[in-house]
C-alpha cells in the first residue's frame, strides 16, 4: 500500500473529506448543514462510505489535508484503522456519547475553522497497535512480519487488544512474554478473566473500567492490565510502546476472544498466540484549540471529583 502524505495547506482552500456515520440520524441532518458551509472554506475531494469499507482493507483515497469524521469515538476509531498509512490528520465530529476522541461540536468547526487551517490542522501523534494472531509456534514474527508462517490475521488497535475468557466463563490461564522482539522473557504465568493492552488513548477506556492507570496521550507507552486476575499482587503495569509482547492461552475456553478496540471479535483456539508491537505508523489525532487534557479528564470523566451533597 503506497503511504499518500498530506498535501501542503498552503493552497487558498485545504483538502477535506468526510467521512460520517450514516446510520445516526443526527449524523445526516448535520451533514446537509455542514457540507454547503465547508464547501466555501474547503475543497471536499471525497466522500466515502464508512460502512462499506472492510475491517482488513483499506480504500484509495485522494490525497487530504484532514479528514473529518462524524459520529463517535467509535466511529473514529473506525475511520482512523483506514487512514494511518495515508497520514491524514483526523479531526472527529461527536455525535456519540462521550467524545474522548471526537472531541469537536459542529459548532467548535465554524468557530475554530479558520485557526485549524492556519495552523495546518495541529495534531498529536498516538500510539497505534499492531496485532498479529498466529496458530503455532512461529519462527521469528518480527522479522518476517506479514510472510510469518502460521499467520492467520492481522489487525490494527488505537485503544486496546483484549483476551476474555468468554463462556462458559471459567478462568484461563495465560502467558505473557515480554520483549518477545528480542528473543522474549516469560514476565509471568497467571489465572483470569482475560488481560488488556492499552495504548494511551485507550487508557481511559476498558482499561479504565478494569482498574488501570490513566496514560497521558503523549507518552509513547502502553499498560497491561488484567482482568479479575487470581493474584493478589498482579498489578497493572506499564511498559515501553516499543515492548514486543507475545500472549499465549493454552487451554482456551470456547467463548475466548481475542477483541480488538471492543469492534472486532476472533475467536482463540488452543496453542495459538497473540503478539502485538508498536504499529509503524501513528494516529494523528486534531485536538481542541481550546481545551486541554487535563479539562477533557475532568469535564467527560469527572476525574477527581470532590464528592456531592444529596
Amino acid at each position: 500500500m503506497t503511504s499518500v502524505t498530506p498535501a501542503s495547506t498552503s493552497r487558498a482552500k485545504p483538502r477535506v473529506l468526510l467521512l460520517a456515520n450514516l446510520s445516526k440520524p443526527a449524523v445526516v441532518s448535520a451533514l446537509e448543514v455542514l457540507r454547503p458551509w465547508l464547501s466555501t472554506r474547503a475543497e471536499i475531494v471525497g466522500e466515502p462510505d464508512l460502512c462499506q469499507w472492510e475491517a482488513d482493507t483499506t480504500p484509495n483515497l485522494p490525497q487530504a489535508d484532514a479528514a473529518l469524521v462524524l459520529g463517535g469515538d467509535g466511529t473514529l476509531l473506525n475511520a482512523a484503522r483506514h487512514l494511518l498509512d495515508q497520514a491524514i490528520p483526523i479531526l472527529g465530529i461527536n455525535f456519540g456519547k462521550l467524545g474522548f476522541l471526537a472531541e469537536f461540536s459542529l459548532e467548535d468547526v465554524q468557530t475554530y475553522w479558520d485557526r485549524l487551517v492556519a495552523n495546518q490542522f495541529p495534531h498529536a501523534r498516538r500510539v497505534v497497535l499492531e496485532v498479529r494472531l498466529f496458530d503455532r509456534q512461529v519462527g521469528d514474527p518480527w522479522v518476517h512480519r506479514d510472510t510469518a508462517p502460521g499467520l492467520l490475521c492481522r489487525r490494527l488497535a488505537l485503544n486496546d487488544a483484549v483476551i476474555t475468557a468468554g463462556e462458559p466463563h471459567r478462568l484461563i490461564d495465560m502467558e505473557l512474554i515480554a520483549d518477545a522482539c528480542r528473543g522474549g522473557e516469560s514476565a509471568t504465568r497467571f489465572a483470569g478473566d482475560g488481560v488488556i493492552i492499552a495504548t494511551p488513548s485507550g487508557s481511559t477506556a476498558y482499561n479504565l473500567a478494569a482498574g488501570g492507570p490513566i496514560l497521558s496521550p503523549d507518552l509513547e507507552a502502553l499498560c497491561v492490565t488484567p482482568i479479575c486476575p487470581h493474584s493478589l499482587s498482579f498489578r497493572p503495569v506499564v511498559v515501553s510502546a516499543d515492548c514486543g509482547l507475545c500472549l499465549r492461552v493454552d487451554k482456551p475456553n470456547p467463548g475466548t476472544t481475542l477483541v480488538i478496540d471492543g469492534q472486532t471479535n476472533v475467536k482463540l483456539q488452543p496453542g495459538q498466540q497473540v503478539f502485538i508491537q508498536r504499529y509503524q505508523h501513528p494516529l494523528r489525532l486534531v485536538h481542541h484549540p481550546n481545551r486541554t487534557y487535563w479539562q477533557k479528564l475532568a469535564q467527560k470523566l469527572h476525574w477527581a471529583a470532590r464528592p456531592r451533597n444529596g
